[in-house]
């Protein structure tokens, strides 16, 4: 797994490096770097967040750097997430106790640029809650993107608008901008 890891960043430097005399900063619209609710009903609690990994400028093998920190975020994933319990690889139907705080959640898909996990009965959020991660290109930055949704807890509502949720979240995309940033 490290020789996986260690090829990854390599292609990545080699990528940035080919490319950075060619590649020009350019403005580009920040991610908001906090997390927001969104929709708030008696069926369902929703909120977003979005953090900036990496400034792309106009580098053409953004989809690349991309691909590469995506793939480092399931297959190191204990390296990068905020929570142990899940071990380094992601699986589809992968039961974790993450901790500290025994949360229980599964992993219900896994795309080519994001991941789903399903809170479980005994989640301090509540069972059936889902949180999507997503690792995307826009406005030429990496980001990482994150949508909650499930049924209304008070715990969920407080973890965003007391601000943990953008504390934790940020600290996680903090954590994958150094799979660019070693």
């Amino acid at each position: 797994m490290k020789r996986l890891a260690l090829r990854l960043f390599a292609l990545l430097v080699t990528v940035m490096l080919g490319l950075t005399a060619a590649a020009t900063p350019s403005v580009a619209s920040p991610a908001s770097e906090r997390c927001s609710a969104e929709v708030d009903t008696s069926s369902n609690y929703q909120y977003r967040c979005e953090f900036g990994i990496f400034p792309l400028a106009d580098i053409p093998a953004g989809g690349a750097v991309k691909n590469g920190v995506f793939q480092l975020a399931v297959t190191h994933f204990s390296d990068y997430f905020p929570f142990s319990g899940c071990g380094d690889v992601l699986k589809v139907n992968q039961t974790c106790a993450l901790m500290p705080g025994n949360a229980p959640v599964q992993v219900t898909e896994i795309g080519s640029n994001y991941y789903i996990l399903k809170s479980l009965k005994g989640h301090p959020e509540g069972e059936n809650r889902y949180i999507k991660f997503a690792v995307y290109i826009i406005d030429n930055e990496l980001r990482l993107g994150i949508l909650s949704w499930g049924e209304p807890s008070v715990v969920a509502k407080a973890t965003v608008s007391f601000g943990g949720a953008t504390a934790l979240w940020g600290g996680y995309a903090r954590n994958l901008t150094k799979t660019v940033y070693p």
